[in-house]
């Protein structure tokens, strides 16, 4: 069970965007996402009170540990829980034209990583309903803006509370499917659960990049292992470039 020393650190970040994040309404934050120049601005600001904080983490610290042999079916069942829990909140009308599904390196079986969970919520048009943004504010995430996977890629993130996976990061995606970033996460999923080629590809690309992790720094990481042929294919297949610029969007 991860108890980590960094908890308590991080949340300089936290505390920091707190108030900024807490007192948004899932009316005020649906203007932002329809308004691209606000919500630029919005992300903006908020990776720079991020990086305000500690960026390199306590590397004993079980945050950035790296697990060869992750427990799939207890991560596996926190996040439907979880999706259970947001989708219980939302409207039927709202609910049947929307998907939540477990992605990411989590929702695959054997591939080593670390204890951060990812899920994605997709979406019938390119701004999320109100009700699934405001089911997702009384379930405890925050909108943090743009993610640094695709401009119409949103990310709502929380700080698990308690249980096996305290101190953990679960972020959602909010992306609208068919759409490349919606169809890029679910292909690498899919393409790794099911060829194991692709499946060695990604899991050799972050045992090679676990390095960066023991030395507490979790940015490299994450450059490290995106270094890899499956994923320079699926970007290239969705026209995905990484990292996200976000001055060059619109």
């Amino acid at each position: 069970q991860p108890c980590f020393s960094y908890y308590n650190e991080y949340k300089s970040y936290l505390s920091s965007a707190e108030a900024m994040l807490a007192s948004l309404t899932a009316d005020e934050i649906c203007e932002i996402i329809q308004d691209r120049k606000r919500l630029i601005d919005f992300t903006k600001q908020n990776i720079e009170e991020m990086f305000k904080s500690k960026t390199i983490m306590d590397p004993k610290g079980k945050l950035v540990e790296f697990i060869e042999d992750l427990p799939y079916d207890d991560i596996s069942n926190f996040v439907k829980n979880t999706g259970e829990e947001i989708l219980g909140k939302i409207p039927e009308n709202v609910k049947s034209e929307i998907l939540f599904e477990h992605v990411g390196s989590t929702s695959i079986k054997g591939m080593p990583g670390t204890w951060h969970p990812d899920a994605a919520i997709f979406t019938k048009e390119l701004n999320p309903p109100k009700e699934v943004v405001a089911a997702l504010l009384d379930s405890g995430f925050k909108f943090t803006g743009i993610g640094r996977l695709h401009k119409y890629d949103l990310w709502f993130i929380k700080m698990i509370p308690s249980g096996f996976l305290k101190g953990c990061f679960f972020k959602i995606h909010v992306t609208k499917l068919g759409g490349n970033a919606a169809n890029f996460i679910q292909e690498f999923r899919d393409i790794c659960r099911n060829e194991q080629w692709a499946f060695d590809s990604y899991k050799n690309s972050k045992v090679t990049a676990a390095k960066h992790l023991a030395e507490g720094n979790m940015m490299e990481y994450k450059k490290a292992k995106a270094n890899c042929e499956l994923l320079k294919k699926l970007h290239a297949k969705n026209n995905i470039v990484v990292p996200l610029d976000l001055n060059t969007l619109d």
